[in-house]
């Protein structure tokens, strides 16, 4: 049984609260954990992934928000095997439907953007993971325009910068096939780096986590974040910690909707980490282009959002502090990522054979998937 689930990791607002996480978690171990956490998230996957499932989708949302809730806070350094668990729409009627006793609004239920990702992507890999590298103090001022806030708590043993993984689906599909070249140019992607001195990467390449790589099929990364230890942003999670990742910060040179994007991971068991996507639903970015002088303009609110009040404050400082949420994040969906150490059985046939490496491509060789491929073609 795990030790790094446990309701202790989450701060209820009530005890009825307390003993319905407890209860919840405790469902979750009983009836779907059957000794292997690979095996139970890839059957929560398969059905998050399956468009004629759609009426169960509630029920594992709630699963999954149990485990992030009971999850362990952890510092996370070099690669990660990865995979979209779900992705959900943002609600923006939420309020009027937590009026009428509904979690989500008829419109957010409609899950256009999971019905869309399981017709084409769900199953492919297109996402394949993320690396953690060290980042410089001088690199992080840089990056948030020297953020008083996140200059204050920079710790080099917790903070990290980190860039995802691509790869290019198998067999695509005319649509499927336009997928990564689309995120190659609109995500500036660049190619997989094989050696520690490659040149045009913001984060250290240190050749033990190139050498993790290894077990993780991808051929295109990018898509920067800033990422350390936090409180979460979603109002539901009551301060809960977790590592955070921020895309937002206009040095980091986030594409739409990477301007609205936070990343929050937990520990659930050896090797395995549950994240949450969190999207801001006011007062984001849909992109930016740079002027004849040079100037960048933001087409909407850049990052960090400061309203006329916040101005005020910062040029007559009146002592009041104004704890409202700007940005309004909301969960929009589930990942998961892996400790490549842990990669066979990550890949395994009850997990998410899906995404195994396949032949011609890093990982194959690696992880022995070519001798068994021969072995078993033997008569």
């Amino acid at each position: 049984m795990t030790t790094f689930l446990s309701t202790r990791n989450f701060t209820a607002r009530s005890s009825d609260e307390q003993e319905s996480l407890a209860n919840a978690l405790d469902a979750i171990l009983k009836n779907d954990y059957q000794g292997n956490f690979f095996a139970l998230l890839g059957m929560y996957q398969r059905i998050l992934a399956d468009n004629q499932q759609r009426r169960r989708w509630p029920e594992i949302h709630k699963k999954l928000d149990t485990l992030f809730k009971c999850g362990t806070v952890e510092v996370i350094s070099g690669p990660m095997i990865g995979i979209p668990v779900s992705i959900r729409d943002s609600d923006y009627f939420k309020e009027a439907a937590q009026l009428l006793g509904k979690d989500r609004s008829l419109m957010a239920n409609i899950e256009w953007m999971a019905t869309a990702w399981n017709a084409t992507y769900a199953d492919t890999g297109l996402w394949m993971g993320k690396t953690f590298e060290p980042v410089a103090r001088d690199k992080v001022a840089r990056k948030t325009g020297n953020d008083t806030k996140t200059m204050s708590s920079y710790d080099p043993a917790t903070a990290r910068i980190g860039r995802n993984f691509f790869r290019a689906p198998p067999d695509p599909n005319a649509l499927q096939a336009i997928g990564l070249p689309a995120l190659t140019q609109l995500w500036k992607l660049k190619d997989r780096p094989m050696r520690p001195d490659t040149p045009g990467f913001d984060g250290e390449l240190l050749a033990e986590n190139l050498a993790k790589e290894k077990a993780i099929p991808y051929s295109k990364t990018g898509g920067y974040f800033l990422c350390n230890m936090g409180t979460s942003v979603v109002p539901e999670m009551n301060g809960k910690q977790v590592y955070q990742l921020n895309y937002r910060w206009p040095g980091l040179g986030p594409v739409y909707p990477m301007t609205r994007l936070i990343d929050e991971i937990v520990r659930i068991d050896d090797g395995i980490y549950l994240g949450q996507l969190v999207f801001a639903t006011h007062h984001y970015s849909l992109g930016t282009f740079t002027l004849p002088d040079g100037h960048v303009l933001s087409i909407g609110d850049s990052y960090p959002y400061r309203s006329m009040i916040d101005n005020i404050k910062r040029i007559f400082p009146v002592g009041w502090v104004d704890d409202s949420d700007p940005y309004d994040y909301q969960n929009n969906g589930f990942f998961l990522m892996v400790d490549p150490a842990y990669a066979k059985e990550f890949y395994a046939d009850n997990a998410f054979p899906q995404l195994r490496p396949r032949p011609g491509e890093i990982g194959y060789n690696e992880l022995g998937y070519a001798q068994t491929a021969i072995i078993s073609s033997k008569p």
